[in-house]
């Protein structure tokens, strides 16, 4: 029995990470509100490019409503946001898009920058911005800096796990623009 619930697990688990987009690979810039989260959704003409200077804690102060995977974009996502802060991790995730961990000592933020060579993302009017800032990424040694990021609000799905992130899912994705 024990034998068993162990293999219905993996399988599981197995089939999960599939739908993830992992071994999918339909699922480039990831398959999750995919369209808002790389500007290509029919609102993107909304987004005001004048961005506000906040900080994380502003951000994770904001009470914003759950999203599922068909949620257009909310009227919080038609903003930039420019925030300093000092990086805690930098991750190349599988699809290709660079992960931005931010801190101020006691909270956390998401910033993503989508691989601008993905055929999705390398339909957004922004992906010049993409190529610049994966440039600067790959080339600077970000962890442990203090920088600046300037990106579009997006809420991301609440994945149901802790992990270190703004406490309401609220990410700036994508990056427009990241400096010392």
């Amino acid at each position: 029995m024990k034998i068993l619930s162990i293999i219905i697990c993996c399988s599981l688990l197995f089939i999960s990470c599939k739908r993830k987009g992992k071994n999918n690979k339909n699922a480039c810039n990831g398959d999750t509100r995919r369209e808002v989260k790389i500007c290509t959704d029919s609102k993107v003409t909304l987004i005001n490019a004048t961005s506000i200077v906040t900080s994380i804690d502003s951000l994770n102060a904001i009470i914003v409503p759950t999203v599922n995977s068909g949620t257009a974009r909310l009227t919080l996502e038609q903003h930039t946001y420019t925030v300093t802060a000092k990086v805690d991790k930098v991750k190349k995730e599988w699809d290709g898009d660079y992960h931005i961990r931010l801190t101020n000592g006691t909270n956390y933020l998401i910033c993503e920058v989508p691989n601008p060579t993905c055929e999705y993302a390398s339909k957004s009017a922004y992906v010049a911005q993409y190529n610049k800032v994966k440039s600067f990424v790959q080339n600077n040694d970000l962890e442990d800096k203090i920088i600046t990021i300037t990106g579009v609000a997006f809420v991301d799905i609440d994945h149901y796990y802790s992990r270190k992130q703004a406490n309401n899912n609220i990410e700036l994705h994508p990056i427009f623009d990241i400096k010392f």
